[in-house]
């Protein structure tokens, strides 16, 4: 799942075929390579074959925090349960955090411990990027976190930092996306890749913030691709 750059990143996204799922709205679709994932979801697929609940822990500053109904379900959860209408969806949200990546990995210790989720959503490196973390000490804490959730047969889905074009740290989150991608390669992670897909949206003449509204939607396509594939 290796990323290229600049313009042969956008020569190369148009050749790959776009998220061919009826679910997503025509605005939010992205080729299907951000949307796919290095390996299985185990235990959110076993769940769901049983059509039974799932229970999912958010980490990081999700784009998808906005009540769209009176009993406050999260824009995830409504995706969700649109194109997996037979299957329960808990989000347990631990609320919007800029922690770097080592005090992120934390709170997930903690949280797991007492809400026992199946899968955690995790977006990971804005914080690390605008602070600078040495990037071995960055793909450290990411691999530590795999193993430990691993352990303990918790699915990871990692969300890279959004494209945001005309601000001067934009070079610093494609250095992170980087560090991202090359950590997922060496330890099969799972990455929704919002970098490339903020960045594609935005070169179809969206403006970022409806490249990141679309978020919720492209990341239930990754989770129930991966799940029913």
């Amino acid at each position: 799942m290796r990323r290229a750059a600049g313009a042969v990143l956008a020569a190369w996204v148009l050749l790959c075929p776009l998220a061919a799922g009826a679910a997503i709205s025509t605005a939010c679709r992205v080729p299907d390579i951000f949307l796919t994932f290095d390996s299985d979801l185990g235990r959110t697929e076993r769940l769901v074959d049983r059509s039974a609940p799932v229970r999912i822990l958010m980490i990081g500053p999700q784009p998808d925090r906005q009540a769209l109904s009176d009993k406050k379900r999260s824009r995830l959860e409504v995706e969700l349960s649109r194109r997996l209408p037979n299957i329960i969806f808990t989000i347990i949200d631990e609320g919007a955090t800029q922690g770097l990546a080592r005090d992120d990995f934390g709170r997930i210790r903690s949280a797991v411990e007492r809400v026992a989720p199946d899968l955690i959503i995790w977006q990971v490196g804005t914080a690390d990027a605008l602070a600078a973390t040495d990037p071995e000490s960055f793909a450290h804490t990411l691999e530590q976190a795999a193993d430990w959730l691993r352990g303990r047969n918790i699915d990871l889905v990692l969300i890279d930092p959004p494209f945001v074009p005309g601000v001067d740290h934009e070079h610093l989150y494609g250095r992170i996306v980087k560090q991202i991608d090359a950590v997922s390669d060496k330890e099969r992670m799972n990455v929704v890749q919002q970098y490339g897909a903020t960045s594609y949206l935005q070169s179809s003449a969206r403006s970022p913030a409806e490249g990141r509204a679309c978020m919720a939607e492209l990341v239930a396509e990754a989770i129930v691709k991966a799940v029913t594939r």
